[in-house]
């Protein structure tokens, strides 16, 4: 009687395993897990804002105000063209603007590219890092004012769950 040898299935699955591991490695993470990282990271500098605001009917992940400038953030897991599309498009109507993604997907290459235009980097692990910062804008097609008072109005009228 023949033995049946259950070795070499055993490494092949394993082989098999670790290759879908491997090309599996780059998993997606949702924006709105970097939402609260970075909404920590602006409540620890004295940075107010609100989430999900709108400017002119376009969507911004992050507005925010921190002594007269404004900011916007849009918040990216994927598709970083469009994350650097929108993050540019919002230089129009705010002082900063950056673009957020997860640590892991920030590279040499995306910094490079990132550097030529007035949008900063950040990266978000644990914490945030600014990779690198946005030249200030000259152009607003939307009065500061308007995008302070929209993030005000949401901030006061949105009291903490605690107040509710």
């Amino acid at each position: 009687m023949s033995k049946v040898d259950h070795d070499p299935a055993s490494r092949r699955y394993a082989k098999k395993w670790q290759e879908t591991l491997d090309r599996d490695e780059s998993y997606y993470i949702p924006e709105k897990y970097q939402l609260g990282i970075v909404a920590n990271y602006l409540s620890r500098h004295d940075i107010t804002y609100t989430t999900e605001g709108e400017v002119f009917c376009y969507p911004i992940d992050i507005l925010a105000v921190k002594r007269g400038s404004t900011i916007a953030i849009e918040l990216k897991s994927r598709n970083v063209g469009a994350g650097i599309e929108q993050a540019q498009r919002n230089t129009d109507y705010v002082d900063y603007s950056f673009l957020s993604l997860w640590d892991d997907d920030i590279t040499d290459e995306l910094l490079s590219r990132v550097s030529d235009l007035n949008i900063g980097l950040l990266g978000v692990g644990e914490t945030v890092t600014v990779y690198s910062g946005p030249s200030q804008t000259g152009q607003e097609l939307c009065k500061r004012s308007s995008v302070i008072e929209t993030i005000l109005d949401d901030v006061r009228g949105d009291p903490p769950i605690q107040q509710q």
